[in-house]
């Protein structure tokens, strides 16, 4: 049994060294190396430069403003999704999470044919004023930045928030208004305080993923807008170690501050929500006129924002802005080698693989979160917040210089886009399948004890069964962030690993609208496929809860 038990901590032990050697040794080392070897800036030079001042300031300001609006904008949506009781609203729920696995280029893509210069916002614009030229381009600069990552993060503040939302003990409710108190008391003295520790999670988790922005901001930043982010991409194609070490160092110690932070707010989310209530619920019929033209505005409007770049992204696939005309060119592009064919083959060898080690990692992983062990539970849910705590490209920068070179593979990195994709997938497949163990019955692992089945018995014929659903969720999600990976692969990758991702970006700086367009409706078509898996394995595994 000894030897048992110890084999078993091996195996669980054995992606946390996994995570130690591809993740923690890579970053490590580069940020040490690149500080005190170079070549390049130092780290005084690099605190002094007006270049990282300014870049420091608008990744902050940009994060903000973004947090901002995704927050203004997803309240509503919150109330609205808590409140409300209609048909298909459980298919609203779930159709929210879409967005969130959408590739980040393939959202600029959509945003420029739906709000950039002459696209559909644009034409109706110039239709209304008369004008012949251009009117309007929300598509590019400091605009197109703040609506894309609020495109991104709308969904994240309506999910966190209605849940919340709808743990609202009805009884409080029922005795404010028994009370006397007014709509506008019940929201600011009851409603506020139940979900502000919800509404602090997601903001932070917004600012967050928008202070990490690098595909979105070196797309639609037009040179002139970088952060962080880009700004380290730019020290290193530049040769500049020491500030790429330098800005690397800066950004994580302000990531793992606002990692410390929503840590917090989660805490104080699990000490708030008490016994499990629901929040009342009305019809769309019972509301007032007001109220139901407010609704119907407000779904205008997130469908403009949230839903029309992804019907813009169709429209972009057979629409070439540069010859004003309809042509299936960019279809006929993706059935080149070099053009189509080449890339899906990589992102579709690359994703695969990154899912299967993601999947392979993640089981042992969630084994450990379920640990007895204080520490190898504690350590299991640090490890596994690092790969977003840490961003794609510092991963990137870390594998290129500490295991590319030594091992030769700077020729053809193929392993090291595998790994950075696992890397990012491993949180995803970890929790997801944590939360199918946590909702095992544990009377049935009693009676296949009871029946004298051994450890390995249990494993396949009780658990990993009953696990499946939940790997599946955790494996599409998986496959959706790899196939779509853009940040480390551009990093990483040689003329003979680019994905589909990268050949997105690269026609786009070379005015091939029409050709990215249909690389992007392609990974378009791939990610829908992976949400309808998610969602018809969550509502196996999870009831219906992703």
């Amino acid at each position: 049994m000894r030897n048992g038990s110890m084999a078993t901590y091996v195996i669980m032990a054995l992606p946390l060294l996994l995570l130690v050697g591809f993740l923690v040794y890579p970053v490590l080392g580069v940020l040490i190396m690149g500080l005190v070897v170079g070549p390049g800036s130092s780290f005084q030079e690099v605190m002094s430069s007006q270049v990282t001042h300014a870049t420091l300031w608008f990744t902050f300001l940009q994060a903000a403003a973004s947090t901002i609006l995704a927050v203004i904008l997803g309240l509503p949506g919150a109330f609205l999704l808590a409140r409300l009781e209609f048909k298909g609203k459980q298919a609203v729920r779930a159709a929210v999470i879409l967005p969130f696995i959408l590739p980040p280029i393939v959202v600029v893509v959509g945003f420029l044919r739906m709000f950039g210069s002459y696209g559909f916002v644009d034409s109706v614009a110039m239709a209304l004023t008369g004008a012949t030229e251009s009117v309007v381009n929300f598509a590019a600069g400091v605009p197109g930045i703040v609506l894309a990552h609020a495109f991104y993060n709308i969904p994240l503040v309506i999910l966190l928030v209605s849940a919340a939302l709808e743990r609202l003990d009805p009884d409080i409710e029922d005795t404010a208004e028994l009370l006397g108190a007014s709509s506008i008391q019940k929201l600011r003295r009851i409603v506020l305080p139940h979900v502000m520790p919800s509404l602090l999670s997601a903001a932070i988790l917004t600012f967050l993923f928008c202070f990490m922005s690098f595909p979105i901001v070196l797309a639609l930043g037009q040179g002139r807008y970088m952060t962080l982010e880009v700004l380290i991409y730019y020290a290193f194609s530049s040769f500049d170690f020491g500030m790429t070490s330098s800005i690397a160092v800066i950004q994580i110690l302000i990531l793992m501050t606002l990692a410390i932070a929503y840590a917090a707010a989660m805490r104080s989310d699990k000490r708030d929500a008490g016994q499990t209530s629901f929040m009342k619920t009305i019809s769309p019929a019972e509301l007032s006129g007001p109220q139901l033209l407010g609704g119907i505005l407000y779904a205008l409007l997130i469908g403009v924002i949230v839903v029309g770049p992804m019907i813009a992204v169709i429209d972009s696939a057979v629409f070439d802005p540069v010859t004003g005309q309809y042509t299936l060119k960019g279809f006929l592009h993706l059935l080149e080698v070099e053009g189509g064919l080449l890339p899906l083959a990589n992102s579709l060898f690359y994703a695969t693989l990154a899912t299967l080690f993601s999947v392979a990692m993640g089981i042992p992983l969630a084994y450990s979160l379920r640990s007895r062990s204080g520490l190898l539970s504690n350590s299991t849910s640090v490890m596994i917040l690092l790969p977003l705590g840490i961003s794609s490209i510092t991963i990137a920068y870390g594998l290129l210089r500490l295991i590319a070179v030594p091992t030769g593979w700077a020729a053809n990195p193929w392993p090291l886009i595998i790994i950075a994709q696992t890397l990012i997938g491993v949180p995803f497949t970890a929790r997801a399948i944590e939360n199918s163990l946590r909702s095992i019955d544990p009377s049935l692992l009693e009676q296949a004890d009871s029946l004298g089945a051994s450890r390995l018995h249990k494993l396949f014929f009780v658990e990993l069964p009953l696990l499946a659903p939940g790997i599946l969720v955790g494996a599409a999600f998986a496959f959706a962030m790899a196939i779509g990976e853009m940040s480390a692969t551009l990093f990483l990758k040689r003329e003979q690993n680019v994905t589909l991702a990268v050949a997105i970006y690269e026609n786009l700086g070379v005015r091939k609208f029409v050709e990215a367009g249909a690389a992007s409706l392609l990974l378009l078509v791939v990610c829908f496929i992976a949400f309808l898996v998610i969602q018809r394995a969550s509502e196996s595994a999870f009831k219906g809860a992703i």
